[in-house]
């Protein structure tokens, strides 16, 4: 942070590490114009189009299998974790038979829970809260005759904040009396309340019996509404449900609920593994018995399924598109019972298998927790039983094996957990006097952060034989307005887990998912000097710097920051802890790595096509959700773009090397925004009086708009020394740089333009 600080001199790229470095220009004459950026409001245009064409050319043909670059996973102190269930809300009225808890997407500040009966109430996130507030109520038309009927399912659209949309799986009857299952939609008035007669009727089947309803929702990153069916209820499936794909019973089902088909309130995926076989177009998976609460990993997208058994086993299944979980022939690993010459071909067998005479009766489960609070319990799976209340955890490992472990009671009557919008865990426990909400707490099992290979060709990242050269799983790309990194030229790739996706921002940020790694090779005169991962584990992200051998065969592991002479030069080896002065939270770590820098096309070498670097990143499935034109609006400029006015350059370089820090709720107590979108007159920097030392310079401004020698931005771009800009990680002035910003001061006329 101490670098950092410095940038309350003002204008910052605290900027050391991967994506923003790149070679010095050669350089051009600035521009004539002097056009600043305009606000967000006012998009710079860029010659990018847009990706609704179906003939997009892409550099990348499919997305690289990563089984070797991948992040340290954290080191254990060597204690073991405690886990308890802490009461929350305990000012609360009792709310009786609450069967879900969640938050709207991206709202915080209220909790929702349905009630079995067909009631829905919601009340304030806030520790003191002693009020509930009904929000619907569809007692008229939900079938609560006890047993698994009733309100069962809740998910909220995942564009609820546009379209409050909110959807329901509840138990009713239908014109004859008979009991039906119903997938339902309303919709959200301004006061948070719901209109009953807003219902939207999108999906039913006939329930025979009354038990074994399933009734679980939930959106899943593609979009899709999933919705848990069970096997239709009795015992023993009698009407083999579980293996008929003829029907809907005993089934994870997949729906498209944004748009219709001619005969249908939905339409379906056309992924779904039946879409055009002549069987139920809605299945996605089958061969289920009761699936009592699932959910999908946030970092991975898997889909865990808590199966409740017949009379001999509970399941906890990894549910994929297409498979058969083998209820009515199977239970848990084995034939069930009086169909002992079962076929188990194709059939999929759980993850985990619990026998009866441990006690447990009902599997509850949960969701892998992806929370902050509590590192060492990062990437579990949490789960329980109805009947023994003992939480357990399962830990998927290398190889394909599991870690399952104990750790101790949640609350009596456990029906549901909930996981809010930061990733940490609850759970409500149902009981004769009600219904308690309760949140994991962690105690012990300490984590440190691991370490990379000491050599860079044992990383996994690089190639074996040549580490000059990138492994398989790593994905070149390159950003539009590079960091200044004294001259030197710059390779960067990136690789990303397996079955992980990247989530983009509404800025266009990259959020990387756990396990990712970036490098970045540093060269001169054609020899590389330094290469740079950055990795992002359980714990957050780490930097390594590797030192390149003289004879260029390798390059080994620093512990500490580094400087030398290199090819002429005065180079620096950041640390670790100097890697994330710069690798600002507000800027969401991964630098170079947003819309606005590879908004652009390149020339990927592997294929030699050139493409436009978002498309083909899309095309190669890697984004959680699709580019939108906000995302497409703002493209940044090299110094040395001679099609790219003075402004758009400009800009640009103050983008890449300063925003990191100087941006809204930058580490920095200098009040700047230096982002390219920001226009002129909101950086807090046009015609503004510096407030971390003038530099000798009478009547100075940050920016002086006519008056570059007025201005302390460019004067401090101009030293190296302890009022230089960036402040770290680079000992010779951008002269390229200085004569662009210069041009441009010495253009604008205010701070309008």
């Amino acid at each position: 942070m101490k670098a950092c600080v410095k940038s309350l001199l003002l204008i910052a790229s605290c900027v050391l590490f991967i994506s923003c470095g790149g070679s010095k220009g050669s350089g051009n004459p600035p521009s004539s114009s002097t056009s600043s950026a305009p606000a967000p409001t006012s998009a710079i245009s860029s010659s990018v189009a847009s990706n609704s064409s179906s003939s997009i050319v892409s550099g990348l043909a499919v997305r690289p299998d990563n089984a070797t670059c991948l992040a340290p996973s954290p080191v254990s102190s060597g204690s073991a974790i405690s886990i308890h269930w802490q009461a929350v809300f305990p000012s609360l009225p009792n709310i009786a038979s609450a069967t879900n808890l969640l938050q709207a997407p991206d709202d915080n500040s209220y909790w929702y829970v349905t009630r079995q009966s067909g009631r829905v109430v919601r009340f304030q996130n806030n520790e003191s809260v002693d009020t509930l507030t009904e929000i619907l109520n569809i007692e008229d038309r939900v079938d609560f005759s006890g047993g698994e009927t009733g309100l069962l399912g809740m998910a909220f659209h995942p564009q609820f904040a546009t379209n409050h949309y909110v959807y329901f799986n509840y138990i009713g009857r239908n014109s004859s009396n008979e009991m039906e299952t119903r997938v339902v939609r309303f919709e959200v008035a301004s006061d948070g309340t719901i209109n009953p007669d807003s219902e939207v009727i999108l999906l039913r089947f006939n329930q025979p019996y009354s038990n074994h309803n399933g009734g679980q929702i939930a959106f899943g990153s593609d979009g899709y509404l999933y919705i848990g069916s069970g096997d239709g209820g009795s015992g023993g499936d009698p009407q083999q449900n579980g293996q008929n794909t003829q029907n809907l019973l005993g089934k994870i089902l997949r729906i498209d609920v944004d748009n219709t088909s001619s005969n249908r309130s939905y339409a379906i995926p056309a992924d779904n593994p039946f879409a055009t076989t002549g069987d139920a177009p809605e299945i996605w998976a089958y061969g289920l018995r009761n699936p009592w609460r699932f959910s999908f990993d946030r970092e991975t997208d898997e889909l865990w399924v808590g199966d409740v058994g017949q009379s001999a086993w509970e399941e906890v299944n990894l549910v994929t598109v297409g498979g058969n979980y083998g209820w009515g022939d199977m239970e848990g690993d084995f034939c069930y019972s009086g169909r002992s010459n079962c076929s188990t071909t194709n059939k999929v067998k759980p993850v985990l298998s619990i026998n009866h005479n441990t006690g447990v009766c009902s599997v509850i489960g949960g969701y892998v927790y992806r929370g902050a609070q509590f590192p060492a319990a990062y990437g579990k799976y949490f789960f329980t039983d109805y009947c023994v209340n003992s939480i357990q955890t399962i830990t998927l490992q290398s190889g394909g094996s599991i870690l399952v472990e104990e750790h101790g009671s949640a609350p009596g009557g456990v029906v549901s957990f909930a996981q809010d919008n930061q990733g940490e865990l609850y759970a409500i426990g149902q009981s004769g006097a009600g219904s308690q909400i309760v949140k994991m707490q962690v105690t012990g099992g300490t984590l440190q952060p691991g370490t990379m290979a000491t050599n860079l060709s044992e990383t996994g990242c690089a190639n074996v034989a040549n580490p000059q050269l990138p492994a398989a799983a790593m994905i070149p790309y390159s950003v539009a307005s590079p960091l200044w990194s004294d001259g030197t030229e710059k390779e960067r790739y990136f690789a990303l887990p397996d079955n992980t996706k990247i989530e983009l921002t509404n800025n266009g940020d990259f959020l990387f998912p756990v396990g990712s790694v970036l490098m970045k090779h540093f060269k001169l005169n054609n020899r590389f000097i330094e290469t740079r991962l950055f990795a992002r584990s359980e714990l957050g992200w780490q930097g390594f710097s590797y030192e390149w051998r003289d004879d260029q065969a390798d390059a080994q592991l620093l512990m500490d920051s580094k400087e030398k002479s290199v090819e002429g030069i005065r180079w620096q080896y950041p640390s670790p802890a100097q890697c994330l002065t710069c690798h600002t939270q507000v800027a969401n770590f991964a630098l170079g790595l947003e819309t606005v820098q590879l908004n652009n096309s390149m020339l990927y070498s592997a294929s030699s096509v050139t493409a436009h670097q978002l498309d083909s990143l899309a095309h190669i499935s890697l984004f959680s959700s699709s580019i939108t034109q906000s995302h497409r609006a703002y493209t940044l400029f090299a110094l040395a773009d001679g099609n790219a006015t003075l402004a758009q350059r400009a800009r640009s370089y103050l983008h890449s090397n300063c925003s990191n820090c100087h941006s809204v709720d930058g580490p920095t107590p200098v009040n700047l925004d230096l982002r390219y979108s920001t226009a002129l007159a909101a950086t807090q920097a046009c015609n503004v009086q510096p407030t971390a030392g003038n530099l000798g310079i009478d009547n100075a401004r940050i920016i002086a708009p006519g008056e570059p020698e007025r201005s302390v931005l460019l004067a401090r771009m101009k030293v190296r020394d302890a009022n230089q800009m960036p402040p770290l990680a680079s000992h010779l002035v951008d002269d390229e740089a200085v004569e662009v910003i210069s041009a441009w001061i010495g253009g604008l006329q205010n701070c309008d333009q």
